[in-house]
């Protein structure tokens, strides 16, 4: 995407979903890969991966390579003269290694018939309402149990279980907050005329801010604690992931090229895992890596990163590559072209990529383990202007490139040829506005297909939920849901040729279908009735309130305008009045002035 410049919704939707001549596409300039990010062989928790690849130049170089015999050790000769070979544009060369892609795309499932809020049930499936409905009331549980005398007129006193119903309900309002943003949540119940929101004809101010306050993915009692065997550090919300995440292959075959990057979640309480990195639009919050089709976006596989304990592998493997391994499992030997940054790529990887007949394609630092020297800025001086200079490893089909624009640059690539083009980008030092550059090939791969996580991303802000959470695990939450809109529109306009919705309708509609029939609990209001007291006249039972800690003061017995206040955990059933059993039930039921 053009540097600078603040896409809306809808030009991110457009462009996504045409063929070609966008400019999300291949018409970005060589100006895109001041992005690049510098080799990290491990993560860096508090740091940042998005640091420039590159290294001070001496002066009035000439832009060749050094020849073999000037290189400083003996290692380095031996490794430019066995390992990698120049790549002259007299020796056309051009990888065939990679199989035709001829896996299904597109839909997988029968959408026939689906309204919009079916599409966000393919991704959030009515397991899901079950699970968060089940939980929820289970800590609602637990909390009461564990909460030493809580006040008499604490509002979680008055807990009601919740049911998929009001969870639907609850998380349509969720939605509606993004579409409607408001400083606080306590705003969208206000009642003043210009800015009033019905959120009250749907559910209560204090029946909604209880729900979120206990809403729960998982039982707290079975947690193991930090540092004993056993320990997940995603426990509270590895349910929902568990239920959500093997969807996204289900529903939607990618294309071939694929994107994988890392993403912020915005989080700035405590977690152990949280992390800075400075370079990144969100600094503080929770890393999640994704892969994502390069096209439009669509979320296929996601990591969060946990720390470095976290992850699987084995010895000699970097963090960075088995989260690539991982993210790509289940997509060998079908074909496809991944693209990655320099946080990812070098030689080692792609090579174990292309056992899995798997291409790949990326920035690099040229620094990593197995890069050839003679791309090095020790090796080789490039200035701004000068043609790109190309080494490959033939027997492996690894080709690297350096190249000079607004600065210096390395790539990598499995699957990309020593080809340039000349383009016409934006200048201030020329008299026209533009100059003409050579650029790789490589490069305008790497810029047209590279940007599928960031789509995703910017798909994932325009209409997120505004309001904090205290809670990490609600945070990622949040992200889960939001994915689930995303996804569900992406595959939503790909089954829809004519009469399509913008995402500001499409979750509209979603609300509307999370709604459907839905009839929340209401005080009963008018006149009193004119029949006779059925108090007075029908049979009546006692009984016992479920919760220990529910005592609701006694109809009969409890005055506080006298001063005096009586509690009890009994009550009638057929009444459903609080009464204490001796002797207010037997006068409430018997005496028509019960209170004097």
């Amino acid at each position: 995407m053009a540097a600078g410049r603040i896409y809306t919704a809808e030009e991110v939707v457009q462009a996504i979903f045409q063929d070609s001549g966008s400019e999300f596409g291949g018409d970005a300039s060589d100006s895109d890969f001041e992005d690049s990010q510098a080799d990290n062989s491990d993560f860096q928790e508090s740091s940042s991966s998005e640091s420039a690849d590159s290294e001070p130049e001496p002066e009035h170089a000439a832009a060749r390579p050094i020849p073999v015999r000037h290189l400083r050790n003996r290692r380095d000769r031996q490794a430019a003269q066995i390992e990698w070979e120049h790549y002259e544009d007299v020796d056309p060369y051009e990888s065939v290694w990679l199989q035709d892609y001829n896996e299904r795309q597109g839909i997988l499932v029968d959408t026939t018939n689906f309204t919009p809020v079916d599409f966000f049930y393919l991704f959030m499936p009515e397991a899901a309402f079950e699970l968060i409905s089940v939980e929820t009331n289970r800590y609602a549980m637990q909390y009461l149990d564990d909460t030493a005398d809580p006040p008499p007129r604490s509002r979680f006193l008055s807990w009601m279980d919740t049911s998929k119903a009001e969870i639907k309900a609850f998380i349509a309002l969720q939605i509606a907050m993004g579409l409607c943003q408001k400083p606080s949540i306590r705003s969208y119940w206000n009642k003043f005329w210009v800015t009033y929101t019905p959120f009250n004809s749907i559910m209560s101010r204090n029946r909604f801010e209880l729900i979120q306050t206990l809403l729960h993915f998982n039982n707290a009692e079975l947690q193991v604690p930090r540092g004993q065997r056993g320990f997940n550090p995603l426990f509270k919300i590895q349910p929902l992931l568990d239920i959500v995440d093997p969807t996204y292959m289900q529903v939607y075959g990618p294309r071939r090229e694929l994107s994988l990057d890392e993403s912020m979640v915005k989080f700035k309480g405590r977690i152990f895992f949280r992390q800075y990195l400075p370079a990144k639009p969100t600094k503080w919050g929770i890393k999640e890596f994704i892969l994502a089709e390069a096209k439009t976006g669509y979320a296929l596989k996601s990591v969060v990163y946990t720390g470095k304990t976290s992850f699987q592998r084995d010895a000699g493997v970097g963090l960075s590559e088995q989260v690539v391994l991982d993210l790509l499992e289940g997509f060998e030997d079908k074909g496809h072209k991944v693209y990655m940054d320099s946080f990812y790529s070098s030689p080692s990887l792609f090579l174990k990529l292309k056992d899995k007949n798997i291409g790949a394609c990326g920035t690099v630092n040229i620094n990593r383990k197995g890069m050839p020297q003679g791309l090095k800025p020790s090796a080789l001086s490039l200035k701004k202007g000068d043609s790109p200079v190309f080494m490959r490893k033939k027997d492996d089909d690894l080709v690297a490139c350096a190249w000079h624009d607004t600065k210096r640059l390395a790539l990598l690539s499995t699957i990309d040829n020593n080809l340039t083009l000349e383009k016409n980008v934006r200048s201030r030092e020329n008299d026209t506005g533009y100059r003409t550059v050579e650029k790789p090939v490589i490069a305008e791969q790497y810029n047209h297909f590279m940007g599928g996580v960031d789509t995703l991303d910017q798909l994932l802000g325009t209409y997120q939920y505004p309001h904090k959470s205290q809670k990490w695990y609600h945070t990622i939450y949040h992200r889960v849901r939001e994915v689930a809109l995303v996804n569900g529109f992406i595959v939503y306009r790909k089954a829809h040729e004519i009469n399509k919705l913008d995402p500001k309708q499409f979750r509209q509609a979603v609300i509307d279908g999370l709604l459907k029939n839905w009839q929340p609990l209401r005080k009963k209001v008018g006149r009193p009735s004119l029949l006779p007291e059925l108090r007075l006249t029908e049979r009546h039972f006692p009984d016992k309130y479920e919760n220990p800690k529910f005592k609701p003061e006694c109809r009969a017995c409890s005055d506080r305008q006298a001063g005096r206040r009586v509690q009890t955990r009994f009550f009638c059933k057929q009444c459903a009045v609080p009464l204490c059993i001796v002797p207010c039930f037997e006068r409430y039921h018997t005496l028509k002035d019960y209170k004097s």
